[in-house]
């Protein structure tokens, strides 16, 4: 009687001792996963190939003199792109020097929304500047006299605004980062097609 006894309390405290280290393992288990649940979710990395742009052209806006620039944006995704304002939205403008990006002035720097560009397609948008130009286009002007035109406003794009080097747009969305590259500084190496007689 005694030895069953004896058997039956070592029974009982191997069942406690079980029962407890699995309590005190559940417990670990469901705390681990509580504090792994709530862990901030990184973010995911910027991706900078899904949309790119190319340069165009230059122009001046006909109401107030400012500079815009024209740019082709191409779709690699198999679904389309939208911007519709910009909310989430952070346009800025890269700088040569400190090779760094500025948003600070979202008045300075804009773009024309909304922005749609459709799967595997390119679509022109315009990035305006609050900088004026005083030499108005002339739209009747001949071919090579527009090619001129265009080549002065990009030298006075280098020698003015020396240190821009392009402009970023960042969509906190859909995690899409668009460089668009300074292409005016090629454009302004670009001879003149007119002599300028002018002695």
């Amino acid at each position: 009687m005694y030895c069953t006894m004896e058997v039956w309390k070592k029974i009982i405290l191997w069942s406690v001792g079980i029962g407890a280290g699995f309590a005190i393992t559940a417990s670990l288990v469901v705390g681990g996963f509580i504090w792994w649940s709530s862990r901030p979710t990184k973010p995911k990395p910027w991706n900078q190939t899904a949309i790119t742009a190319k340069y165009d052209s230059v122009d001046v806006d006909v109401k107030d003199q400012h500079i815009y620039f024209v740019y082709i944006l191409e779709n690699h995704t198999d679904s389309d792109f939208t911007l519709e304002n910009n909310s989430g939205v952070h346009l800025g403008a890269s700088l040569k020097r400190s090779s760094s990006i500025s948003f600070s002035d979202s008045e300075y720097l804009t773009a024309d929304y909304p922005i749609y560009v459709p799967a595997k397609h390119s679509v022109r948008i315009k990035l305006h500047i609050k900088y004026p130009y005083k030499i108005p286009f002339n739209y009747e002007a001949s071919d090579d006299e527009k090619h001129d035109w265009e080549t002065k406003l990009t030298v006075f794009l280098v020698k003015e605004l020396s240190n821009l080097n392009g402009f970023v747009l960042m969509d906190e969305n859909s995690r899409y980062q668009i460089d668009f590259p300074s292409g005016w500084r090629d454009r302004a190496n670009e001879p003149m097609r007119i002599k300028d007689t002018a002695k």
